[in-house]
């Protein structure tokens, strides 16, 4: 991998640590600033990996999670979208179960508050988040969209911020369509 323009609003200015290649400073660039450097010829031959949610609904790229996602079909790719954080957990999680479904799951996350955004809010206000779980966008998460888009099936997901700066705790009911033992479901993992 020749990297050459890395993105970031909180580190726009700052230089790229642990890249000995050349020296790259992250910018702050739109999806369509990537676009358009590419359009121009700025990068030849550009592979553009969003980690964003901005092209994760968008049918011309690749939706990558190369656990689930053939590797040539990567490969071949110069739009690659990647799954969100939460996104990651769920479908490597329930991709296994899919033909055993007997319901939607349902997905109760917490994640640290790294994950509530950058602007002070609620969400990321370590005084209300103490010794709290926060529910927030209860309806219509734009991860239950993406997840239930990729999967090919419907979720329901309830999730909560706490008061630890990173990380992702995931409870995941999944209703089956028979019965199955402990050992069927580590069998099937």
């Amino acid at each position: 991998m020749d990297l050459r323009h890395v993105s970031s609003r909180e580190l726009a200015g700052q230089e790229l640590k642990g890249y000995d290649k050349r020296k790259i400073i992250y910018e702050n660039l739109s999806p369509e600033d990537a676009i358009e450097l590419d359009k121009s010829g700025k990068v030849d031959g550009a592979v553009i990996v969003d980690l964003s949610a901005d092209y994760r609904f968008d049918a011309s790229w690749t939706y990558a999670l190369p656990e689930l996602t053939k590797r040539s079909a990567i490969c071949q790719s110069t739009r690659i979208s990647n799954p969100g954080c939460y996104a990651t957990g769920f479908r490597l999680t329930l991709a296994p179960m899919l033909e055993h479904l007997g319901g939607v799951p349902c997905i109760f996350g917490v994640s640290g508050n790294s994950g509530a955004g950058t602007r002070p809010s609620p969400n990321n206000d370590l005084n209300r988040l103490k010794d709290n779980l926060v529910p927030y966008s209860l309806i219509g998460h734009i991860y239950e969209r993406e997840i239930s888009r990729h999967l090919g099936t419907p979720v329901a997901f309830i999730p909560h911020v706490a008061s630890w700066f990173r990380g992702i705790y995931l409870t995941i009911n999944i209703p089956l369509n028979k019965t199955m033992t402990s050992r069927d479901i580590r069998y099937i993992y």
